[in-house]
């Protein structure tokens, strides 16, 4: 106890020594704590299934698959015992008359709830979706819909055509499963309805569904891997023609990660993962290097404490467990101020990783338990180096003034150069991320973005005349454009076979409009014009060997005319490449997805709610959303964007963590250097002179750090940067003025200390010692 109070009068009397350790502590375990709970989420995903360790997705790099897949494969493997196909689409849904609501749905086999865990508020996991006509509604669309009134046995209406009768309430997905959040469930029989295509299951060519199978209990539906890829070379035409080579059977807590995300599934980068994971460790050994380079720094100022304990008959034992039980004591303080940290920065943290911790429910008994042992062990980790080092010295050394010329040479320089390693590379990273995400947004991408807005088209082809002129009669707008696929989309593929080398197309269906709005430049061929006509882009010419346009190509059964060439413009993320495009043009009769305005540049929200209001009256009060296309372009680099936030923070993080570190470990410093320098100004040294020389080993650990911190940081952003067709180059000063900004941040801090020493009293110096 009198040991214990003796420590508390140490901490009140070194109150930059306590505020140093104790927030810096907690400000590194907040983010700790955080990290470890997100990451620990992201791992847990899909855990929740009984079936979870016999259920698969069927996978290929190349290409979805088609729904006849599942049941031949079913057929053929006895260690398959069920299948799931899945189809995410989007709806507009009905429960009573004058009542319409935009829902996004989730087509699967009526085995969904039996296969997965999901679970059912109301109804029969066998049994909801035994019939076409049934439906599985979210909590949260059933409330929408039907407020408190039991929604089981009402009729909605889905696309104003089709009925459905409710047959259950599901539970809103959970964060941890790789499905996206869907309104409803229905069966995936009705798509053949939804999309008035009886192929819709049965063509082996419609490739754009994802299929999950259950394994039979000690089954291994792995190893049939390379006999059901061998099948699919001499059966499935993708295969046999060369445009899939791929096959996977990828586990259900694998699929998460995969880079394969297919329909209504979301994904995450185990990379980014595996980052965060090494920041967590970044920061936590930072946190702790800290604490100990201060305890040990602040050790030379309690070497008389130490030294009369020893010689009145305490153990060396006695004194390694007071430090320890120190140590402890000092980190359950950083932790207590580290749980209210975390939950007052959990709102911020969620936004920016889009994601829900819900700290609360982490709260546990077994958690905090497990929480409380963790960090008491890391609280024994911190006190071990400097209870060993402190009670290692002997009593004469105090007395002599060894010690503490001992612990000024040999410690502190290492890990301040370490801190600074993390903080410029932490820098450099995010600067070029920010870069590259710039790069991304900024770029000519071929065709013109602005002053443009898109909304669903969802008229019919019967109205499509009456739309255009009815939109076109509003002051602010321009031109009017109805497209099946954009270049938002990239539009559907269609492969086929030249000169037996296969080909993969996109394809797009536009009217007059699109051109002139998109400001997508033509080359005209001889070629007279024809309604029936093409458009390939230059990459379509360059894929099939072509140095100019031919009059006409024959990509399936008839000669088309190629009418015109159109300048390369990225239909895609910047990702990829451009890649062959042929565009069609199509007539007032011809079905259209999308709708396009080009709006003028004033007034332009007073001109998007009369186009709604215009709009809304033509397609009879059904819900749809409008958006810019640049907005949506941006809206590709979302997770850019959001890497180079977390990459910022943690830089941010990193360098409050180094000032910390380095402010105390200055004062320590010129403390330990107060007869030097009183004695050097006795002898005539300037202030000048004496700030060169107390600043000079600070600038040496950082020009250390830079560079080792530079060719870390190059090479890691090198490897980012493969990952896109199109990318910024990594610019030297990057590294230059990462450098500089750790630099100017270390003099400042050191400054302050190192002028009150250089213009203090020499006389109080000399005295003291």
């Amino acid at each position: 106890m009198i040991s214990l109070k003796a420590y508390l009068r140490h901490l009140i009397k070194n109150k930059l020594y306590t505020l140093v350790t104790v927030v810096g502590f907690a400000i590194s375990l907040t983010f700790v704590l955080l990290l470890s709970v997100y990451i620990k989420n992201e791992l847990s995903v899909d855990d929740f299934h009984k079936n979870k360790d016999r259920i698969y997705r069927i996978e290929s790099a190349d290409t979805d698959f088609s729904g006849p897949i599942a049941v031949n494969l079913r057929d053929t493997y006895a260690e398959i015992q069920d299948f799931v196909r899945t189809y995410e689409y989007q709806g507009i849904i009905t429960p009573k008359a004058n009542q319409n609501f935009n829902m996004g749905y989730l087509a699967v086999d009526n085995s969904f709830f039996e296969v997965f865990s999901y679970p059912l508020i109301k109804g029969d996991p066998s049994k909801v979706l035994a019939t076409k006509d049934q439906i599985v509604l979210s909590k949260s669309l059933a409330l929408r819909l039907f407020g408190t009134e039991d929604p089981v046995g009402k009729e909605v209406t889905i696309d104003t055509r089709l009925k459905f009768t409710v047959s259950g309430v599901m539970e809103d997905f959970p964060e941890n499963t790789h499905l996206k959040q869907q309104d409803a469930i229905i069966n995936i029989q009705n798509m053949v309805d939804i999309f008035e295509y009886e192929g819709f299951l049965t063509d082996i060519g419609f490739c754009s569904m994802s299929i999950y199978f259950l394994e039979k209990p000690n089954a291994d539906l792995r190893a049939k891997t390379s006999e059901v890829l061998k099948s699919f070379k001499k059966d499935f035409w993708l295969y046999q023609e060369g445009y899939a080579n791929t096959l996977y059977f990828t586990p259900l807590k694998e699929i998460y990660f995969s880079d394969k995300v297919g329909p209504g599934t979301k994904s995450n980068s185990r990379t980014l993962v595996v980052v965060l994971s090494v920041i967590v460790l970044l920061i936590l050994f930072l946190a702790i290097g800290n604490y100990v380079n201060l305890t040990i720094a602040q050790s030379t100022f309690r070497g008389r404490e130490v030294a009369i304990k020893k010689l009145l008959g305490g153990s060396k034992k006695q004194l390694f467990l007071q430090f320890i039980k120190e140590s402890i004591i000092l980190c359950l303080i950083a932790v207590s101020l580290s749980l209210l940290f975390a939950k007052l920065v959990e709102p911020v943290f969620n936004s920016l990783l889009e994601t829900k911790l819900h700290l609360n429910a982490q709260l546990t008994l077994g958690n905090l338990v497990l929480f409380s042992g963790v960090f008491i062990g890391i609280g024994f980790l911190s006190g071990l180096v400097p209870a060993l080092r402190i009670t290692s010295f002997k009593p004469i050394e105090v007395v002599k003034g060894t010690f503490r010329k001992k612990v000024k040479g040999v410690y502190g320089k290492a890990f301040i150069t370490f801190q600074y390693t993390v903080t410029i590379a932490l820098l450099a990273c995010s600067w070029i991320i920010v870069k590259q995400t710039y790069f991304l947004t900024e770029k000519d991408l071929g065709f013109k973005k602005e002053n443009i807005v898109w909304a669903p088209y969802l008229a019919g082809t019967q109205k499509k005349t009456a739309v255009k002129a009815e939109l076109m009669k509003i002051p602010g707008v321009e031109q009017v454009s109805l497209v099946w696929g954009s270049p938002l989309d990239g539009g559907s593929n269609q492969s086929f076979v030249y000169k037996e080398k296969p080909q993969s197309f996109q394809e797009i269906r536009v009217d007059s409009a699109f051109f002139s709005m998109f400001d997508i430049k033509i080359s005209p061929t001889d070629v007279a014009y024809s309604k029936e006509g093409v458009y390939f882009n230059q990459t379509a010419l360059n894929s099939l060997g072509f140095e100019s346009a031919p009059a006409s190509f024959k990509m399936y059964e008839r000669d088309e005319p190629i009418i015109g060439v159109v300048n390369d413009f990225n239909f895609k993320e910047l990702r990829q490449n451009i890649g062959p495009l042929v565009i069609r043009q199509q007539n007032d009769s011809a079905y259209a997805s999308k709708m396009f305005l080009k709006i003028k540049g004033n007034n332009q929200l007073a001109t998007l709610n009369q186009v709604k209001t215009t709009y809304t009256r033509l397609i009879d009060n059904l819900p749809f959303d409008i958006r810019f296309v640049d907005d949506t372009i941006d809206q590709w680099y979302v997770k850019e964007v959001k890497t180079g936030k977390i990459i910022g923070y943690f830089t941010l993080l990193s360098f409050i963590i180094s000032f910390i570190g380095i402010l105390a470990m200055s004062t320590f410093y010129i403390q330990q250097r107060y007869k030097e320098i009183g004695i050097r100004k006795v002898n005539g040294a300037s202030i000048t002179q004496i700030l060169a020389l107390l600043s000079k080993d600070f600038i040496k650990w950082v020009a250390l750090a830079f560079t080792i911190a530079v060719p870390i940081s190059w090479y890691a952003m090198g490897k980012w940067l493969e990952g896109f067709a199109y990318r910024t180059t990594i610019s030297w000063w990057i590294f230059v003025l990462a450098g500089l900004t750790a630099l100017t941040i270390a003099l400042l801090t050191v400054s302050w200390q190192s002028f009150r020493a250089a213009v203090a009293n020499p006389v109080n110096a000399l005295r003291e010692e």
